[in-house]
């Protein structure tokens, strides 16, 4: 490990904020992630610069310092090649700028929310530690020195004329008195500053709590729950005695809610109100009455179903305001706030006040058993309330039971089970979103699952859309109502048709233990994790419509029972090992007469494996970080007689494949071809015009590929062209213009300088996606053409 001082360390750190700064200047589309970067490293240098002064400024070197040095100086070389915009050596192969700034960032994050408060204890240790040897020195000092009868008198005499409160100690001892009073110095400023650190954080978290616990304080939020805890406060204090507060639940009764809104406001005898409609005149009433003070409606708990409810409680009333809680969220009304997950800390403080008494008379676990309670709610506000209300005032021995049974926290606890039956009850209403959602299972537990593979499962097993759309909007309602993390990858991308390689998603973990402790019958999916053990039993599954192998494994062999699923429709095979596994038995696919779809992750193809394939009736092949090279590579591969229907084809992060085979060109049936985030193409088959029922041609994020060949021009029905991100291509075919079906060009990131003379023939181009600099280029073609919209993003 490399040894750095401080010192050093905080000039590089200077560095890299001043790069981060001009890189911001540079590079809009990042400055979100480059402002984050910027905050973490304003938090940084200030604490670089105590620990500086406390160590004394030379000085010694340090492994902690080297570590923040190697990890500043690649971050200053990312920050360097993001802000040069499209230019991407071979060595720098991100599958996104944004998601390397993002992890260097929470490293950066890491280092100071761990290593630099573990830094300044260690300091004050050692520096105590050097106090208590120099203690040991002075007293060893003290018994090696033997002084004479003479000096004993003259030592008594001195110290009795001054009334013997002044003791005489040698020239070492004084140097050693003087030493010890400096590291005391030392260390009494460390004191202070940890005090200091721990009174800003306390200040912070009080402040938070004044809202009844409702806002949770994040380590990443801070500043910014602070400045909300004040501006809620200030309005919270605008609203005086004018501030109504109604639960809705699941089953709201209008008329009863208003009855309560009138006793609450202190009117004795609410009137009886004859339908819902007489009841919110009465409603509108009398808030007018409560003028002129503002209003303030919290509607508390309001179920999707009764989103309605809010529409009837809205009135024409100056300063009259209304806010809703909710598990869901209601996308047409603006300001939506979306709580985290608590941290750590926020998590036990939540946890304690439920489950341990404040006056100390009940058992009172020890750290450990706290911890693992706590990280088994993970993070979950209701499960840390119930399981601590569980356990409130309860023995030792309950809580060394719930302990051992951890892993299944959910099953073991009837009321934290019935809350989380109560959150999946909001599914009730939409059946079709509900099997979507108990199909999530099917993936293993913490990891996020691609909706490439989601899609494939639903066209399949839901009849849903082949296009995505219907499965990306079903995610987007999971999201919506709280019940999965939803990932749409880059913002720009979104605009893509059809591009949802960067989307994912993942199940909360203690709804899917729910999940798991239910029965779930179904006769259409099988799945199975890496734990299954290879020996497959000879299985009857002839209903069986999809099939999904979660592998973690070198060697895979396809079990032999699957040839006799005679229904199978979709089979996806990932793989969460660290390195491609090799699957074998691929043949016996070959009598699946209804196989449309195959995905594949994270698998290596030998070069045997496709040419040996005979699957007519497979209509799309997904490979996802596969090792394809091999495989394509094989020019004799006569791939037009083994997949004589295939539709679509899409290929990601493959990064072993160089360049497009020919008989790729042979797939004369192919409506799709999509091809992002493989790094080392460079090359497209001169032979691609063949081609001449493809729609759409997608080449994202290939930043090898210098050119398209100019046979493009004969895709006489391709619709849409992505080359997005394909930083080294520099100029468009001349003949682009024959391109006469195209309506759709995604080109954004691309190093065009000029347009050739062609582009004047797209008739029907409607769309235009490119940089800003891009965006003038086309403004000069057009009054020329049909282009409905030319949208340009800064680089």
């Amino acid at each position: 490990m490399e040894m750095v001082t401080g010192f050093v360390a905080e000039k590089v750190l200077e560095e890299l904020l001043k790069s981060v700064k001009e890189a911001m200047k540079k590079k809009k589309r990042l400055e979100t992630t480059l402002k984050s970067m910027e905050s973490t490293l304003n938090s940084i240098i200030p604490v670089l610069e105590s620990i500086k002064e406390l160590t004394g400024k030379s000085d010694r070197e340090d492994e902690d310092m080297g570590r923040l040095w190697k990890q500043i100086k690649e971050g200053q070389e990312l920050v360097r090649k993001c802000s040069k915009g499209n230019c991407f050596s071979a060595c720098f192969k991100p599958s996104d700028c944004t998601e390397e700034l993002r992890d260097f960032d929470n490293s950066l994050k890491r280092f100071y929310d761990f290593i630099l408060p573990l830094k300044g204890t260690k300091i004050l240790m050692d520096t105590r530690e050097n106090v208590n040897e120099i203690m040991r020195t002075a007293k060893n000092i003290d018994e090696r020195v033997r002084i004479t009868g003479d000096e004993v008198k003259e030592i008594k005499d001195m110290a009795k004329n001054m009334n013997e409160k002044v003791e005489v100690t040698s020239d070492e001892a004084k140097g050693i008195h003087k030493a010890v009073s400096y590291i005391k110095d030392k260390a009494n400023a460390i004191d202070e500053m940890v005090d200091a650190t721990r009174f800003d954080v306390k200040n912070i978290k009080d402040k938070a709590k004044g809202i009844d616990e409702v806002v949770r304080v994040t380590s990443d939020d801070v500043r910014v729950m602070h400045e909300a805890v004040i501006d809620i406060k200030n309005k919270a204090r605008k609203f005086k005695d004018n501030i109504f507060f109604v639960t809705v639940s699941k089953k709201p009764n209008l008329k009863v809610i208003v009855q309560n809104l009138f006793l609450r406001k202190g009117v004795p005898h609410a009137p009886e109100f004859q339908s819902d409609d007489d009841a919110v005149n009465h409603l509108e009433q009398l808030l007018k009455l409560t003028r002129p003070n503002p209003i303030l409606l919290v509607l508390d708990d309001v179920w999707p179903e009764f989103e309605s409810l809010i529409d009837k409680l809205e009135f024409q009333i100056p300063d009259y305001k209304i806010l809703v809680t909710s598990t869901c969220v209601f996308p047409r009304f603006p300001s939506t706030c979306r709580l985290k997950r608590l941290n750590e800390v926020d998590a036990k403080d939540l946890f304690t006040s439920s489950a341990i008494l404040p006056d100390q008379s009940s058992y009172n676990p020890d750290k450990s058993i706290l911890d693992k309670i706590v990280e088994a709610c993970k993070g979950n506000p209701l499960a840390l309330t119930v399981v601590g209300r569980s356990l409130c005032g309860k023995p030792k021995v309950i809580w060394e039971n719930t302990v051992m049974k951890l892993s299944t926290i959910v099953q073991s606890n009837p009321t934290l089970r019935d809350c989380l039956h109560q959150s999946l009850e909001v599914l009730d209403n939409n059946l079709k979103v509900k099997e979507c959602y108990m199909d999530l299972i099917s993936f293993p537990e913490g990891h996020w699952i691609p909706a490439t593979a989601l899609i494939d499962m639903w066209v399949e097993l839901r009849d849903l859309d082949e296009s995505g759309v219907d499965s990306v909007a079903r995610l987007h309602d999971l999201d919506a109502l709280s019940l999965v993390n939803y990932d749409g990858g880059r913002k720009d991308a979104s605009e893509i048709d059809g591009y949802y390689n960067d989307h994912c998603v993942m199940q909360h973990d203690l709804l899917r233990q729910h999940l798991e402790s239910a029965i779930f019958n179904s006769s259409q999916i099988i799945f199975t994790d890496e734990t299954f053990v290879l020996d497959w039993p000879n299985l009857q599954a002839p209903e069986v419509e999809v099939l999904i192998l979660n592998i973690r494994t070198k060697n895979y062999v396809l079990p032999a029972f699957v040839k006799k699923m005679d229904k199978l429709k979709a089979i996806l095979i990932t793989n969460y090992g660290f390195v491609p596994a090799e699957v074998s038995n691929f043949p016996l696919l070959c009598s699946l007469i209804n196989l449309k779809r195959i995905r594949l992750e994270k698998v290596s193809l030998p070069s045997l494996s496709l040419c040996s394939l005979e699957l007519g009736k497979v209509q799309k092949i997904s490979l996802v970080m596969c090792n394809i090279g091999q495989a394509f590579s094989n020019s004799r591969i006569q791939i037009s007689s083994s997949f004589s229907n295939l539709l679509e084809i899409s290929i990601h992060r493959c990064i072993d494949m160089k360049n497009l085979p020919d008989w790729f060109c042979d797939l004369v049936h192919l409506k799709k071809l999509s091809i992002s985030s493989c790094w080392d193409l460079s090359e497209l088959p001169k032979e691609i015009g063949k081609l001449e029922n493809l729609e759409l041609l997608r080449l994202h994020f290939c930043i090898q590929l210098a050119e398209l060949p100019e046979g493009i021009e004969k895709l006489s029905k391709l619709s849409v062209l992505d080359i997005s991100d394909c930083s080294n291509i520099r100029h468009l075919p001349e003949k682009i213009g024959g391109l006469h079906n195209l309506r759709k060009l995604f080109m954004n990131g691309c190093s065009i300088s000029e347009l050739p003379s062609s582009v004047v023939s797209l008739k029907r181009l409607e769309t235009v996606m490119c940089d800003e600099e891009v965006t003038i280029l086309w403004k000069s073609f057009a009054q020329r053409l049909p282009i409905q919209r030319i949208r340009g993003q800064i680089p």
